[in-house]
């Protein structure tokens, strides 16, 4: 190491401190023998999700044409020449390797989707570090889904919609092959009857629209402007107002629906292109699925979604094309494994047959949400406001963060006959009596 490098270091195990001395006393050596140029300017100890990294930076301005530096071959070779350790490319700008000096952690095999679901979230598996990932659907209006058969697609599938349905979303479905979608076959939360080919998809996509001319007016009303289904929700909250559920769009395999109706050009890829800008302002958010994407679609779908998940598939440049890069190597016996362009490698949630059963197929409430909903309706009359359940030991802030999220979910509205108090609604109560039941919701409306 010549005296312009340096290594900073943040608390690093001793043995991998001593490792990184010597990578990066190493690294300028093997550069002089294959004749290139060894112009690092730092090297830095980093640690993420449980794995240390040294990252060398080479100084591009010393190096004239960067092809050799940046080659897979060559990354291969000072592998090879570094015992084995592994070397990544960063996307930062300019040229830094990445060399992962702890053992690489391993996904679990198999995590099954908890039993609640968070408000407003899409939960969507677990890091390395055993963390659950997640995304708002505020910030995730559309999703693409890639995988082959057998892993572990269909699944991640019917994990979000029984999560839409935990969230009192509505749920419209495009099921091809009759094998995704069965268990949510005249649920109430479905706005039209499941779709089973592509022309019935088609008018799927259409109620999408018409639901987003609906909700248009609807906004256009309120004096107040709202630009998002959020706001709007808010507003009309405050008014005693029923709130708009969001909607949740599948389309497993899209590919071949696309392919049937005339491809990426087709009217049907217009009218998805139409959904695609208009349905995250009105809370319709859409999930393209398939095992994969042919290249006269890959551009309209590629253009429309903030989150991909993709399984195992057949092709790299697929997979590439759709920042998941490294899909095409997970293992058959690996089902629920996922390359994801936003987290990385991901295990995503596994779904129990039980958990497909009519029973667990309505809006979560946690336990502690279900006492205080049981002890207004016992002690006041379904009134709930801060005072009150400040009064019953919630923290103030608390207080006001449920009761935000229960008028926005419809479980609470003011009433303008009793002082404007807000009072849990009769859509709240049949969710009640139907957990308590294990019965289908009534109504999710």
């Amino acid at each position: 190491m010549t005296d312009s490098t340096s290594l900073s270091i943040s608390p690093i195990r001793r043995k991998e401190l001593l490792q990184a001395h010597q990578v990066a006393g190493k690294l300028p050596e093997l550069f002089v023998a294959r004749k290139m140029q060894p112009g690092f300017t730092g090297f830095y100890l980093v640690q993420s999700r449980g794995m240390t990294f040294l990252i060398a930076v080479l100084d591009s301005t010393q190096i004239g044409d960067h092809s050799r530096y940046i080659d897979k071959d060559f990354l291969h070779q000072l592998s090879t020449d570094l015992a084995g350790l592994p070397i990544y490319l960063s996307n930062s700008t300019g040229i830094r390797y990445v060399i992962l000096l702890s053992q690489k952690p391993r996904l679990p095999r198999k995590v099954t989707l908890p039993l609640d679901t968070p408000h407003g979230k899409l939960l969507i598996g677990v890091s390395f570090n055993m963390g659950t990932l997640s995304v708002s659907w505020e910030e995730t209006p559309h999703i693409a889904v890639l995988g082959a058969t057998g892993s572990g697609k269909s699944i991640f599938l019917q994990s979000m919609v029984i999560q839409a349905i935990r969230d009192g979303m509505k749920i419209l479905l495009c099921d091809i092959d009759q094998t995704t979608f069965g268990a949510f076959e005249n649920h109430p939360a479905l706005l039209a009857p499941i779709a089973s080919s592509p022309q019935a998809a088609f008018e799927l996509i259409e109620k999408s629209i018409s639901e987003c001319d609906r909700r248009a007016e609807l906004f256009a009303k309120m004096p107040e402007h709202p630009q998002k289904i959020a706001e709007y929700n808010a507003i009309v909250a405050r008014h005693g107002l029923e709130t708009l559920p969001r909607v949740l769009v599948v389309l497993d395999e899209a590919s071949a629906v696309l392919t049937a109706l005339g491809g990426g050009k087709s009217a049907l890829a217009n009218t998805l292109a139409v959904l695609g800008w208009r349905g995250r302002k009105f809370g319709i958010h859409f999930v393209f699925a398939a095992q994969e994407f042919t290249q006269d679609i890959l551009g309209s779908v590629r253009n429309q979604v903030a989150l991909t998940v993709c399984f195992r598939v057949r092709s790299a440049q697929m997979a590439e094309r759709m920042h998941c890069g490294g899909a095409e190597r997970i293992s058959a016996g690996r089902p629920g494994l996922a390359i994801t362009d936003r987290f990385g490698p991901v295990q995503t949630f596994f779904v129990e047959s039980a958990s497909l059963q009519t029973q667990s197929l309505h809006p979560s409430i946690s336990l502690s949400e279900r006492e205080l909903f049981t002890r207004a309706i016992r002690e006041t009359d379904g009134r709930l406001s801060i005072p009150i359940i400040t009064s019953w030991g919630v923290r103030e802030r608390a207080a006001r963060t449920l009761l935000d999220s229960w008028e926005q979910r419809g479980w609470v509205l003011r009433d303008p006959q009793r002082d404007n108090a807000r009072y849990i609604t009769p859509k709240l109560i049949g969710i009640l009596s139907n957990r308590q039941t294990g019965q289908a919701a009534s109504s999710l409306a």
